[in-house]
């Protein structure tokens, strides 16, 4: 069990979300999500099930070029996007990992939410309509 996170559903169209437990501190680590590393050749066939829309693009350039993205074995899967996040991620390369924390101040029950993009005030346009 995560300590900072609980999965509920939002809603048909929306699906799951993640939400806080209890207050989180800015700067908290809430979740530190190893990855699965994919292939290359078995992310063509990933592209086609539902699980694409769980992947992150893996830039580490140690494993380039056979693997460009990765997945998570961890309940931050059910962190939606936002462009006003409350929650940034990090890459760590050495421990094949992503690293999950508050960017501000975050009250219990509030949805947490991260900028897919990557950066936390990135507002180019991502792949999927959002729904806010």
């Amino acid at each position: 069990m995560n300590e900072y996170i609980k999965i509920r559903n939002i809603s048909k169209w929306k699906g799951k979300g993640a939400f806080a437990k209890k207050d989180i501190k800015k700067n908290t680590i809430i979740d530190v999500a190893n990855v699965i590393l994919i292939p290359n050749k078995e992310y063509k066939k990933i592209k086609k099930t539902v699980l694409y829309d769980y992947c992150y693009i893996w830039e580490d350039p140690k494993h380039k070029p056979e693997f460009d993205n990765a997945i998570t074995l961890s309940i931050s899967q059910f962190i939606n996007h936002s462009f006003e996040p409350n929650i940034k991620y990090l890459y760590d390369y050495e421990i094949k990992a992503i690293e999950f924390s508050a960017i501000r101040e975050i009250k219990e029950g509030e949805e947490l939410t991260v900028n897919y993009n990557g950066l936390v005030n990135d507002k180019s346009p991502v792949w999927f309509n959002v729904l806010d």
